[in-house]
């Protein structure tokens, strides 16, 4: 069966003309005949078409009942026939019937739907005819008026057809005629019955999280048609049977679809935190209700993206990135934790204390580390507001949480052992050792967890954060605005000083116990002290968050009683220390001696300590000389005048000292012999 040009493009799904390019080029995509009649030399164009897709076209009303086809008669020739006499279905015509059917009125279509290239366009034809009516009343000819545009844009292929057709559309329709509308008509518009647009949606809100296989939604489509007695599954996997919609007609209502619903698009394949995070409404900047420095803080933690190593040939781990944020001048304090919990949240309280001061209120999500007993009794005794954080909402604590991410992409980054952000950047990452070398041990025989072997230490990377953190503060160049120093700095508030006896009163926890013969037992360990009370009296017990050996004590009504400290105890001297830290620099000149490759040359081309001390030197500098409101508390004054004198005379007693080194070379001739108590004196004055 065959039909003119006009029929098969809506039955192929494409224009006119491209049938008629095609046919020009003796394509083979379409089979076609020329038969005498109007057109072009005599002749009329006519496309093989397929009985059941005109029908469905029909069923579909992109076409009348009452158009006209081809059928081929036995002597190979066309002859003409109405479709429903071709299909068989002859039926009484009356006169009523003969009238063609009113063809729905197109809807008009708004200048506000266009989208902004066919704006665009409509401008431009739109100057072009006003172009023209200038032209015509200098008497320009129009063959030259269009010579001399298409010379200017040889892109634009205007002909006096083109021209004439768009003064009727703009007289017709305005601004909205010059637009080209092809491939608009039918957007929005799909084939699919309503309830096989409801199970497409159905599944895609159930099975999209991540991405969903089109092609099994449309075999699924069709199992479920066959459900309702519209198909044949089987025959359809066969592909015995037509398909009741093309593949491509699900994926186009799926896009259409999910234009004008984003928020759900969002949701389904990435989650709400997601949309929360890229659709919810702009609430403004979080910073312009925070007047002044110190008036809000913001607190957060972390997994820092590198790998370090526990020791010099400890294992590998992953620590965590514990970090508070000024939010009126974006200063920030760092530490760096084996794991986040509540007791590194107190040391990091406490950093952040002797850097800034005291703040009126933190801005902290609801982790349990941060709703903690310890961290919550440090801030109620010290009369800090803790302001908790919408679950799962972390733009309300976006300035901790971005910078988070520019220390993590920027020094961090360029860090042996740097992981990446994500499991895929790991991944690619780890890829870079071949598998040949990869082993389920590292060289010191501990669990590999990565196959980068040029680690740095965690003592090593904590020097190397705070070195980041110090740049933060004072660099300037790649941002619009001042530095968080000059911010911070622009600031008269004075600042309210915690000392450091205030802060102890709080921050270790209050702990009840008894004192026994053999001391307070704390925490699995046995702390003795001189100035403790009698055996059965019940005291609190405070621990020293700088020091697991040493705790404080205080009588129940809060007095405080002394220092007590782990019997156990083992000091290092000075010696002792320096010869560590030797053998630890002869070892790194011995790796510098054999390093090679251009990554372990980035490796010990760190220079952590220099960097640290410089920074942090650069750092001191740029901090204006502040005004410090000095707590007045008595039981802090009671506090520190108690810790200083016990530890005066502690000092003494711990004072380590080598009693032969007191005595006189040989060959030197004694005055008089050297007793225990000059011996005793000589100790206390040595240093």
């Amino acid at each position: 069966m065959y039909a003119e040009t006009k029929i098969a493009s809506v039955v192929f799904g494409v224009s006119e003309r491209a049938m008629q390019t095609a046919a020009k080029r003796n394509s083979k995509k379409y089979n076609y005949r020329y038969i005498d009649g109007v057109g072009r030399g005599g002749k009329k164009l006519l496309i093989e078409v397929d009985e059941v897709e005109v029908a469905v076209a029909i069923d579909r009303g992109d076409l009348q009942e009452d158009i006209t086809v081809y059928e081929e008669l036995s002597s190979g020739e066309l002859g003409e026939v109405t479709w429903n006499d071709f299909n068989g279905t002859p039926k009484e015509v009356s006169v009523q019937d003969q009238e063609p059917k009113p063809k729905a009125k197109p809807k008009e279509t708004k200048y506000f739907e266009l989208d902004e290239q066919q704006k665009e366009q409509a401008q431009e034809r739109l100057q072009i005819l006003k172009d023209w009516d200038e032209y015509k009343k200098e008497r320009v000819p129009l063959k030259k008026f269009i010579d001399h545009k298409n010379r200017s844009n040889p892109d634009l292929k205007l002909t006096e057809a083109t021209l004439y057709r768009w003064q009727r559309n703009y007289k017709a329709k305005g601004i909205t005629g010059l637009a080209d509308m092809r491939g608009k008509a039918r957007k929005g518009k799909t084939t699919l019955k309503p309830w096989m647009q409801e199970f497409i949606l159905e599944q895609f809100r159930a099975f999209g999280a991540g991405g969903l296989n089109m092609h099994q939604l449309w075999d699924a489509l069709h199992e479920e048609a066959a459900r309702k007695g519209e198909c044949d599954y089987i025959a359809f996997l066969k592909k015995e049977q037509k398909p009741i919609c093309d593949y491509g007609t699900v994926k186009r209502f799926i896009e259409n679809y999910y234009k004008d619903n984003h928020l759900e698009y969002v949701m389904v394949t990435q989650g709400e935190d997601k949309a929360k995070s890229y659709l919810q409404p702009s609430m403004g900047n979080q910073k312009e209700n925070i007047l002044r420095r110190n008036q809000c803080w913001q607190i957060d933690s972390s997994p820092l993206d590198v790998m370090v190593r526990d020791g010099e040939d400890g294992a590998a781990f992953r620590p965590d990135i514990l970090s508070i944020v000024d939010v009126f001048s974006g200063r920030s304090i760092m530490s760096l934790e084996r794991t986040s919990n509540s007791l590194g949240l107190v040391r990091l309280i406490w950093k952040a204390f002797e850097k800034f001061g005291k703040p009126e209120y933190i801005k902290g999500d609801n982790g349990k580390d941060y709703l903690s007993k310890q961290f919550q009794n440090l801030l109620n005794g010290l009369g800090i507001d803790y302001d908790r954080s919408i679950a799962y909402a972390g733009d309300e604590k976006g300035f901790v949480e971005r910078h988070f991410r520019t220390v993590q992409h920027a020094g961090m980054s360029f860090t042996p052992g740097y992981i990446g952000n994500n499991l895929a950047k790991r991944e690619m990452i780890e890829q870079r050792t071949p598998k040949r070398d990869r082993k389920a041990k590292d060289e010191f025989g501990h669990v590999s967890k990565t196959n980068q072997k040029h680690l740095l230490t965690f003592e090593q990377m904590k020097m190397r954060l705070d070195t980041e953190v110090a740049k933060w503060d004072i660099m300037r160049v790649r941002r619009k605005a001042e530095s968080p120093m000059d911010r911070w700095n622009a600031d008269d508030t004075p600042i309210k000083e915690v000392s450091y006896e205030e802060f102890i009163l709080y921050a270790g926890g209050a702990e009840i116990r008894t004192v026994s013969k053999r001391g307070i037992e704390y925490e699995a360990l046995r702390f003795v002290g001189d100035g403790l009370p009698p055996v059965g009296t019940k005291v609190v017990v405070r621990a020293n968050i700088d020091n697991a050996q040493e705790i404080f004590v205080f009588s129940l009504s809060g007095e405080f009683i002394c220092r007590a400290y782990d019997k156990e105890i083992a000091h290092m001297n000075a010696e002792q220390y320096k010869a560590v830290k030797k053998v630890f620099r002869d070892e790194m000149r011995e790796v510098r001696r054999v390093i090679k490759s251009a990554e372990f040359s980035a490796f010990t081309r760190l220079s952590i300590e220099e960097d640290f001390e410089r920074m942090l030197a650069e750092h001191k500098e740029s901090l204006k000389p502040q005004k410090v409101e000095k707590a007045n508390n008595d039981l802090v004054m009671q506090v520190t005048e108690r810790l200083r004198e016990q530890r005066e005379v502690d000092s003494v007693k711990e004072r380590v000292f080598d009693i032969d080194s007191l005595s006189l070379e040989r060959g030197v001739q004694r005055k008089s012999k050297l007793s225990w108590d000059d011996a005793i004196e000589k100790a206390v004055n040595w240093s």
